[in-house]
């Protein structure tokens, strides 16, 4: 029972006494040699998709070679077009145990407003592959060349549909082939993954869609038709599908894979993740699995993966933009909420005073005398509330820090009303930031702020 009635400076002591000795474990574990356990490879797109076949070739040939003394654990996380995946990597420990496998997307997402950061969120490991896309139509299509396309997107803007991931490669092939034909405006309608995008032109419900060299091997035979290839010539593998350029539209687009960590990753570890990787893409099965995919099993690494970061990302900014995708406040959600809720505890908190009789108004000094007023209370918890929430979401602060910090200011205040709360609010401290953190980490492997 001492520790109910210790001191709010107490209170705050001990809080950062458990934080610095986590802090300490945290560093001894990090100097262990690498990798001591399973490192998990983020996907960020569904199973069975261009991206997650892709990485399980590799993945599968480290593991058959022993590239590594652990193994590397897919883990799936689709949604918002590679955006849910992505943040969480960004968000995640830069031990070298979260990796991310994703393509050109982490670019156009950025530049098409889905989110407010690119590659300079995460440290590029390698590029390996590139797909080349094509646009294509259904097989009974009344566009038998892309001219006759893009002269009717001119003709009719926003009515031919382009069928899209927004915010994807799949996108950003249609908004190129927009910006250099005059007047042309594509609909983009979200669809959705490769299989979706077909799905739309077998039902007709979409006119067009961009795919990669892959899909199209695979989608051609039911009915998908390419009236142009947006490589910078003619494919070995479809010598029959013009290219872009070659019909008057100067246009390149192709989907390059990039492996990643989130940023400050040591290089030592990078490095070490690199190297299996290029021992995987030089083996037989891998170079063999990747021609069936219509992939070029291309390697850049260093200073010339850096240079052909910064030419793609010119590459998409100078795509013309429109807003598709306008993401939410959210802390001025929170404020605003605050805001509300504070005005209206003001104007019950005065309303029920007025009802109030003599003696209850006393009653109600006296135990306001103990501590803050109620309505002070209030506005005092929900604008910490407020900085705690905008704190994470402007990454000031990671989940840990954030929840100590939030939990270390209110319990004082709270216990200015009951110092019986004391104990109950250090608790909560230590189970809420390092007990729910390890909860989603380590258990249900989800990476927190």
């Amino acid at each position: 029972m001492k520790f109910l009635n210790r001191s709010p400076f107490q209170f705050l002591l001990s809080l950062l006494l458990l934080w610095q000795l986590a802090g300490c474990s945290r560093d001894v574990a990090s100097t262990d040699q690498y990798p001591q356990q399973p490192i998990k490879l983020i996907v960020p797109f569904g199973a069975g998709g261009g991206s997650d076949t892709f990485s399980r070739i590799l993945v599968k040939a480290i593991e058959d070679h022993e590239l590594l003394p652990q193994p590397l654990v897919i883990i799936n996380v689709p949604g918002a077009g590679g955006t849910i995946g992505s943040r969480r990597v960004k968000h995640a420990r830069s031990d070298g145990y979260t990796l991310m496998q994703l393509h050109e997307g982490i670019l156009t997402s950025k530049y098409s407003g889905r989110v407010n950061y690119g590659p300079e969120a995460f440290v590029p490991i390698t590029a390996m592959g590139q797909s080349t896309m094509i646009i294509g139509v259904g097989e009974n299509s009344k566009y038998q060349t892309l001219n006759d396309l893009m002269d009717a997107a001119a003709e009719r803007p926003d009515e031919v549909v382009f069928s899209a991931n927004i915010g994807a490669p799949s996108q950003f092939a249609g908004m190129m082939l927009e910006k250099v034909s005059s007047g042309a405006r594509f609909r983009y309608s979200q669809t959705g993954d490769g299989a979706k995008r077909f799905a739309g032109l077998q039902g007709g419900h979409t006119d067009v869609s961009s795919f990669s060299l892959g899909e199209y091997a695979q989608f051609q035979p039911a009915g998908l038709r390419a009236i142009a290839l947006l490589g910078p010539q003619r494919h070995p593998d479809a010598q029959e599908i013009p290219t872009a350029i070659e019909q008057g539209y100067d246009v390149v687009s192709t989907n390059m894979q990039f492996w990643w960590a989130p940023k400050e990753t040591p290089r030592d570890r990078l490095d070490v993740i690199a190297t299996a990787l290029q021992k995987a893409m030089q083996t037989e099965e891998v170079q063999a699995r990747l021609k069936q995919l219509h992939i070029d099993p291309l390697t850049i690494e260093g200073e010339e993966l850096t240079r052909v970061l910064d030419r793609l990302a010119a590459r998409t900014a100078a795509v013309s933009q429109r807003p598709t995708v306008e993401l939410p406040n959210f802390p001025m959600w929170v404020f605003g909420t605050v805001v509300v809720l504070a005005v209206l505890s003001l104007f019950f908190g005065r309303s029920r005073s007025a009802k109030q009789s003599e003696s209850l108004r006393q009653m109600n000094e006296q135990e306001a005398s103990k501590g803050l007023k109620p309505r002070s209370l209030v506005l005092v918890v929900l604008s910490l509330t407020f900085l705690y929430v905008a704190a994470m979401h402007a990454e000031l602060l990671g989940y840990r820090a954030a929840t100590f910090l939030y939990l270390a200011i209110i319990g004082p205040v709270l216990t200015l009303q009951n110092r019986n709360l004391l104990g109950v609010m250090a608790v909560l401290a230590v189970v809420l930031s390092f007990g729910l953190h390890f909860l989603f980490t380590e258990l249900f492997v989800i990476d927190l702020p």
